[in-house]
């Protein structure tokens, strides 16, 4: 089997980098703010922001931003889904136990 090697994308990286920081924050925060908080050029942050603020993960906050619902989407569609999972095991345990 041949061995694959891939890259991480340093861009993604930046971009999840900018997300935990604004995890933390308790009110929204300025673009320079979290350049310097995530130690790149604001050119970078802002064309990161533009980009989660499309899909969500960043809102404008008046003169800031701040965490988007992006994140709490993906989580609770996964929630669903190991609920639903639950269920349906917690179901066939029921039926083996009613077996015996």
């Amino acid at each position: 089997m041949a061995t694959t090697t891939y890259r991480r994308i340093e861009a993604v990286s930046k971009a999840i980098g900018i997300l935990e920081f604004l995890a933390t924050q308790k009110g929204p925060v300025t673009g320079s703010d979290i350049a310097k908080a995530v130690s790149l050029p604001v050119a970078t942050v802002m064309s990161q922001i533009i980009t989660l603020q499309d899909h969500n993960f960043v809102r404008n906050a008046g003169a800031g931003f701040e965490l988007g619902m992006g994140a709490a989407m993906i989580w609770a569609r996964k929630k669903a889904l190991l609920e639903g999972e639950r269920h349906r095991i917690d179901n066939d345990i029921q039926k083996l136990g009613e077996v015996q």
